[in-house]
């Protein structure tokens, strides 16, 4: 674990109008109350979802989805709840998640059906007979479970991941805040990949390099850190990577920071951060060189109306990336252009990290997409 240190269409939804348009209820309305109403009231994980106690792995899948997609509507439709009802939904999405994790593993959910089974057979009846004076209970203490500690040192070959990654599609909660007085947003997303430092998952909301985003996820215990006998898995995580817009939907690659926030968080949530310095196994594809030299780098995204350009110096370079020190890029683009007339070069580049220098400067890690630069 790395230490810190510094639209959808509202017309699929059948809700074109809010949920009390022309003094009418709107039919979504209604239908999340009584969703609510009964997870509210469930006492198992199988009412919750709304499953049989024998139903097979897949409508188990399907049920959550369902509820997860009926909980978190699009923000068009979202906006027009009233608070009350919003505090009922992240109340019922807590109960949700744990009850998803539980049926979703077959050992647990084997460990929970036996253990109800026991506790049915074993009830106590209408009259029970009272213990003798002598009888003395003992109460069995549950063993430590040992939590799994990954070094860097350890790893022997040349992979140059930190950890391997499994390929899992898990759905998460997604809360983050994106400036000054904004309030928190929430996004419900899924996973492409998982491992013991991070994921990758696909997200509508935009978001920037260092930013950090809680998440709550159903992960599996071999990959926690913390949490392991909770059904849920809380942990915030830090954005490290960005892929370019792709049909509204950009890839997102986070690496977990822990089940606390790092320092100066909870100040300034919409704050960047920085991980140390990885310390194991070099992970470049290519060595990179200490070089000094002026390039022309023009930002392109669909959502500027021109293209923004500017003067910048590069700091270090490789064949498949290099490091600029720049003082204009804007806050959000996809691809930026890479324009060298000493060494005749000109080719895209998308953004792997951003950071301010000690010298107050931005810098702008980039990787080439179409071209390898003249070493």
């Amino acid at each position: 674990m790395s230490q810190i240190f510094s639209s959808a269409d509202t017309t699929a939804w059948g809700l074109a109008d809010p949920p009390h348009a022309s003094g009418k209820v709107n039919p979504y309305f209604l239908d999340l109350d009584r969703l609510l109403a009964r997870v509210e009231g469930a006492t198992t994980p199988y009412q919750v979802l709304g499953v049989e106690p024998d139903v097979l792995r897949e409508p188990i899948d399907r049920a959550f989805r369902e509820i997860v997609t009926m909980l978190y509507p699009p923000y068009p439709i979202s906006a027009t709840l009233p608070a009350e009802m919003l505090a009922r939904i992240e109340r019922a999405f807590d109960k949700v998640v744990p009850a998803f994790a539980l049926l979703a593993c077959f050992a647990r959910r084997r460990d929970y059906d036996t253990t109800r089974s026991a506790a049915a057979a074993t009830a106590p009846s209408p009259n029970p007979p009272q213990p003798s004076p002598q009888a003395i209970s003992i109460n069995q203490p549950a063993l430590p479970r040992a939590a799994h500690v990954e070094s860097a040192k350890s790893v022997a070959n040349n992979n140059r991941r930190r950890t391997d990654r499994l390929k899992m599609a898990i759905p998460v909660r997604v809360i983050g805040v994106d400036r000054p007085g904004d309030e928190k947003w929430r996004e419900m997303a899924e996973t492409l990949d998982v491992s013991r430092t991070g994921l990758r998952l696909r997200l509508n909301r935009p978001v920037h390099y260092g930013m950090v985003l809680y998440l709550s996820l159903p992960l599996p215990t071999k990959l926690r850190s913390h949490g392991f006998a909770d059904n849920g898995y809380n942990v915030y995580a830090l954005v490290r990577r960005i892929e370019p817009l792709k049909k509204g939907i950009r890839i997102i690659g986070l690496e977990f920071i822990g089940e606390h926030p790092p320092a100066g968080y909870l100040d300034k949530p919409w704050g960047t951060f920085r991980t140390k310095r990885w310390a194991g196994n070099e992970r470049r594809r290519a060595s990179r060189l200490d070089r000094a030299e002026a390039v022309r780098i023009e930002y392109i995204s669909a959502a500027m109306p021109s293209t923004i350009r500017e003067e910048a110096m590069t700091e270090n370079v490789s064949r498949t990336g290099l490091r600029l020190i720049v003082r204009a890029a804007p806050p959000e683009f996809d691809l930026l252009r890479i324009t060298s007339a000493a060494r005749h070069f000109e080719g895209l580049a998308i953004l792997r990290n951003r950071f301010q220098g000690k010298d107050g400067l931005e810098r702008l890690c980039l990787q080439f997409l179409n071209k390898e630069w003249p070493i």
